[in-house]
């Protein structure tokens, strides 16, 4: 069995500091492109104080985000903070797990990330804004591993707190 998991981050988990912090070690590190969806700030964090992000389904848009290799352990480290949680199996924290396909370069490769737990109907219905705290973690983490101008420009356009 495979010690290592694939796993799509487009938020705040972009930011390598943010994953040290958690005790996350991130083996490697690749730009990858979600298309298909759209960025959005669908619950309340006490946290950041603000909308967290969270990813909706979207023919005309696309994500840019990094996959990590991290080693399975980390994945119940970074559920703990995600606010993963299972009752007799089912999904039941603020976020769930999804396996997605994004595209590496010219590969597409299936990994895990993270999405709001509620159903796609309520959260096309919400829209938060997140803080100037979270939105300033999102982007240096972007700049960081070297997103696209343009992506880092929408980033940048987005409405905070």
């Amino acid at each position: 069995m495979k010690d290592e998991v694939k796993y799509f981050a487009y938020g705040s988990n972009l930011n390598l500091q943010q994953m040290e912090e958690r005790g996350v070690v991130v083996k490697s590190a690749q730009r990858a492109d979600l298309p298909g969806w759209k960025l959005a700030f669908t619950v309340y964090s006490e946290g950041w104080k603000g909308g967290v992000a969270d990813i909706l389904p979207h023919p005309e848009e696309r994500i840019e985000g990094i996959v990590y290799e991290l080693k399975k352990k980390d994945i119940k480290e970074l559920d703990r903070y995600e606010g993963r949680k299972l009752r007799n199996k089912m999904e039941v924290g603020m976020y769930r797990r999804q396996h997605l396909p994004v595209k590496i370069g010219d590969e597409w490769k299936t990994v895990l990330t993270y999405l709001v737990n509620m159903a796609v109907e309520y959260k096309k219905e919400m829209e938060l804004k997140p803080s100037r705290g979270y939105m300033k973690t999102i982007l240096s983490g972007a700049e960081e591993h070297g997103l696209s101008t343009d992506y880092i420009q929408r980033l940048k356009s987005i409405d905070h707190r």
